[in-house]
């Protein structure tokens, strides 16, 4: 958990600004040296911070309606600029876009957008898919 928030801490301050995000849940593990999960989240995206085996990874949801599936960094990033991405670890240029685009990120996953939105990362999630594995 030390890593994530280190993180969090470091490059991602302005989640609380204003106090847009709160933490919404935590668990941490033995296991692997001390996996760890945060969830953190706004009135409309909740954001998935993970330490998995020494690697930082996020993933994104809405915050409402029940949604059950995650989308990465990678595929947010890709959905919004249009571009594929090499990794999918969360890192300090992950987290500069985020603070970047968070207003159009949070745009993306209120309700009103949000089956276009689903429509788009799914179909971005196959064509990774594609590209990754032939």
């Amino acid at each position: 958990m030390t890593l994530i928030l280190a993180f969090i801490a470091t490059h991602m301050g302005f989640l609380w600004d204003q106090a847009r995000f709160r933490i919404a849940g935590s668990e941490v593990t033995t296991y692997n040296g001390g996996d760890a999960l945060l969830l953190v989240e706004s009135d409309v995206v909740r954001l998935r911070f993970v330490r998995d085996r020494g690697q930082l990874l996020l993933d994104f949801q809405p915050a409402t309606g029940g949604i059950s599936e995650w989308f990465s960094v990678d595929l947010i990033r890709r959905l919004m600029l249009g571009q594929p991405e090499s990794s999918g670890l969360l890192d300090e240029g992950y987290a500069a876009f985020i603070g970047q685009h968070l207003d159009a990120i949070e745009g993306r996953f209120r309700p009103e957008r949000w089956a276009e939105t689903h429509a788009e990362l799914k179909a971005l999630k196959v064509k990774r898919a594609k590209e990754l594995f032939g």
